[in-house]
């Protein structure tokens, strides 16, 4: 294996390791795609739909 190819292995990991920290830490999702934020919105970054709720409601 080369070495460009272990680097971009090693960085894909850990984007995916980032990435599912940072979901699981969110305080807030989207009701319509489920994709979560930090931050409270008025409508989903993503998708553009809502409502986005906080995480704490267990809903």
């Amino acid at each position: 294996m080369g070495f460009f190819e272990r680097v971009g292995r090693q960085v894909e990991q850990f984007k995916r390791t980032a990435k599912a920290e940072a979901e699981r830490s969110a305080d807030y999702r989207c009701r319509t795609c489920e994709e979560r934020f930090r931050t409270d919105h008025e409508e989903c970054p993503e998708c553009g739909g809502g409502p986005v709720v906080s995480t704490a409601d267990g809903e």
